[in-house]
This record gives structure tokens, sequence and C-alpha cells, in this order.
């Protein structure tokens, strides 16, 4: 259905810049749209876009204002799944001639702040689009941890921020990372989000820990890497998709591609994002060169740690290594940042002794931000081995392992608690303090 045809039928703290993404099939218009904007201090554009696929891969970069021309889709029926599918704020702009019905059907879908016909008064659309932007922030802050312990900014990021992307990553070996990538995904799942787990280990043990097939996996992607092979190579656990990783160490090779190669990383990320799905989390290993290709495709990093005095050390110098090393290479902010404490043994650190000596470490570094604040405590349990060992779920094992974990994706994603074997609510909203945000599953 073209546009000359009508039926009739979500950054940083309060005062950081907000994040803009300017959409229109003439870029000169985008470009007019990006002049207007450079120069007043409270707006940066993240990105731009002037097709549907390109405009469907920027939300990756979580922009909490959307600027949009409906002209960029062909018709209503794909630009409605591409509102339904966003969490920004978004000001839509439709063509001359379209009927107030569909206009007003598009003033129904969550994310659509505004409407306007044939252009935008750019002054006005600055004035609404900052107002509401704080207003938001105010809204997640209100839910979320507010601020760092040694910086006294407000965190950014949420779940109401757009599609997250987690690596679940950490330089120590045996902190239980895997687990905890597990059970944090299929958390989410539960919460109504169409989640997506890749597991990056070699060998992966992600289906032997799931009881899935060690195959089809991310090698089976890797050589059809298009929409088609990613559904060919997921498998349904729950509510829960998986990809497994790679079957051997002979075959981690093949995911150390760059960025914009055929078959990387990021553009797995990228057609799993097509694919619909607002959650996305990797499981990623302690080293290897598919670790700093995950690295780069995330948004967020979850650092997985035990409370010992080895792993402050560790733990400190991958934060350097991200914030600072490689800097410019991925897209995680410090503020999307978050410390997980496995105490897989007793008598290890406090939760605050430990970050103390972490953040003491990275003043010895000489770093310009404090380090993270650690967001969750996963307490010692025998009884998240012995049901991983019969084959059922870490996360239902015992409440003290699930009340944390359930907490981190509350965090992370927002949203609401499905019971198990149910999906998510018939009207496809989860809701998410005032917000409410529509998905897909």
């Amino acid at each position: 259905m073209s546009w000359t045809n009508q039926p009739t039928p979500q950054g940083g703290g309060q005062d950081a810049p907000v994040s803009v993404l300017l959409a229109h099939k003439d870029m000169e218009r985008t470009t007019a749209w990006y002049q207007a904007l450079q120069v007043d201090s409270r707006f940066r554009v993240s990105s731009m876009a002037n097709t549907p696929q390109d405009f469907r891969a920027k939300l990756a970069s979580s922009p909490e204002i959307i600027l949009l021309d409906a002209t960029v889709f062909d018709g209503p029926p794909p630009l409605t799944e591409a509102l339904t599918s966003v969490s920004g704020a978004v000001y839509l702009i439709v063509p001359g001639g379209v009927n107030t019905e569909l206009i007003e059907q598009f003033k129904t879908i969550p994310s659509v702040k505004s409407v306007s016909v044939g252009d935008v008064n750019i002054a006005d659309f600055m004035t609404r689009a900052y107002a509401d932007a704080l207003a938001l922030r105010r809204t997640v802050s209100a839910i979320s941890p507010t601020a760092w312990s040694g910086g006294g900014s407000q965190r950014g990021g949420s779940g109401a921020g757009g599609l997250r992307i987690v690596t679940v990553w950490s330089r120590s070996g045996g902190t239980g990372r895997t687990t905890i990538a597990i059970s944090l995904a299929q958390a989410v799942a539960r919460r109504g989000l169409k989640t997506l787990l890749i597991g990056l280990g070699a060998p992966d043990v992600i289906p032997l820990q799931m009881g899935l097939r060690p195959e089809p996996n991310i090698v089976s992607w890797i050589s059809n890497p298009n929409d088609e092979g990613l559904r060919s190579s997921i498998q349904p656990a729950g509510e829960l998709h998986v990809l497994a990783g790679f079957p051997d160490i002979l075959s981690e090779s093949q995911g150390d591609r760059p960025a914009e190669a055929s078959g990387s990383i990021n553009e797995l990320v990228t057609s799993a994002a097509y694919g619909g799905y607002s959650a996305i989390i990797l499981d990623t290993p302690a080293a290897g060169g598919v670790t700093p290709r995950a690295l780069s495709a995330a948004n967020t990093w979850l650092m997985v740690a035990r409370p010992t005095v080895s792993d402050v050390w560790m733990s400190a110098e991958s934060f350097r290594t991200v914030t600072q090393k490689i800097a410019g290479q991925h897209r995680i902010t410090p503020g999307n940042i978050f410390v997980v404490l496995n105490q897989r043994t007793n008598g290890m650190l406090t939760a605050d002794q430990w970050h103390g000596a972490a953040d003491a470490a990275c003043r010895k570094m000489n770093l310009n931000v404090g380090f993270p604040p650690v967001m969750a405590t996963i307490p010692h349990s025998i009884d998240v081995s012995l049901a991983q060992d019969s084959g059922r779920s870490a996360l239902d094992a015992t409440d003290d392992f699930a009340r944390p974990i359930h907490r981190l994706s509350e965090m992370l994603f927002g949203g609401v608690v499905v019971p198990v074997g149910q999906t998510a609510k018939d009207d496809g909203v989860i809701h998410f303090g005032p917000l409410k945000i529509r998905t897909k599953k």
C-alpha cells in the first residue's frame, strides 16, 4: 500500500543533551533539521536515516526523541509496525492528503507524541521534545538507581530507552557468567519481551545447561547470514529464543570478523533487531577474538565478578579497557555498565568492601569516572547447581537466586512478570511505570 492510496479505516542525567534520531526520505531535509538542532546545546543528533532498514538499525542507539517523516516507509502498514516496536518519543510527519481517521490511529500508538501534516515547525518541535525527554528521564530515575556511588550524576539507560543489547562479560573465569546470562534472558522473556540469548562460548555450554541441541548454532548463521538464516538457527526454550554458540575452539575464529563484514557479530545483532527482538543478550567469553566483537555490538555491559581480591583488579582493569582503551569502538557508555557479584562460595568480601576496593583501583589508574555500583549480589546456593544438573532452570531453583535476577531484569528492561507458561498480554502492551511500551511477540 502506498501513501497515495490511503485506507479509510526513549541517555544520561537531566542536564545531558537529549539524543535525537532524524529520519526523512530526503536527506537534504534531514540535513536542514540537523543544522537547526546542532546549534542548540540541549540536543545531540545521535544518528540519521533515510530508509526503513537504516531506521530500524539506528534504533539500536536508543534515541530519546525521534523526528520521523512517514514517507521513509512505503505506506501505513510498515510504518505502523515500526512505530509499535520503538519506545522513544516519536514526532511523526505525514504527507498532505492523509485522512483524519488514519492520523487519529497513529496518535493512539504509545510511542507517538504528535502528528504533523506536511512539515513540522522545528522551533515548536524543539520546545516540546525537550520537555518530553526530561519528563521521560524523571520517570526513569524514579524507578531505577539514580546515582553513581562516586559520580554524583544520574545514571543513563533504562528499559524504556529502546533496544538493549547486553554483553554479559567478565575477564575472570569461573564467575558464573553463563548461568547469569541464561537466567537473566529467561527472566526478561518471562516479562513478555521478545528475547534472544546468543552464546559465544567455544565450546558453548548453553545447549548442555538448557537441554538444547548443539546444532543449529551460530556457525549455521555465519554460513547463511541473513534473516532466514537466523530464523533457522534459533532454538526455542520456553518463552526464550536461543542461538547456541561455537561447537569447538576451531570454529570460534569465525566470529572474529570486523563489524562491517558479512557474518559479523554486529550483523547478527542487527539482523536480530530487524527480527523484532526487544532484548538481545550475548554470553561473552572471558577472552578470545570474539570478545571485542561482542563489546562493539552491545550498548550495555553486565560485568559479572566474584567478591574476591583477585577479581577486584581484573574487574577494574576490564572497566578501564572498555571506558578508556577501546573507547570509541563501541556504544557502551559508563552509565550502561552494571556489576553483578556472584558469591559462588562462602567467606568472600561484602559488596561494599569489594566495590570500595575496585573504586580505589580505578583511582590509582587515574580514571575520570568512578567504578560502577554493584546492582545485584547473587548469594551462594547449592540448589542452583543441583537444578542445572537435573536439567531445570537455575531461575526456578531457589528464591534467593531468582530475586536479584528478577530485580536486575526489571531495572534493565522494565515490564511486568508474565507467569510461566503464559505469553505476553493480549494487547501487546507492557506497562513501565506510567509509560506503555508496545511489544511484538
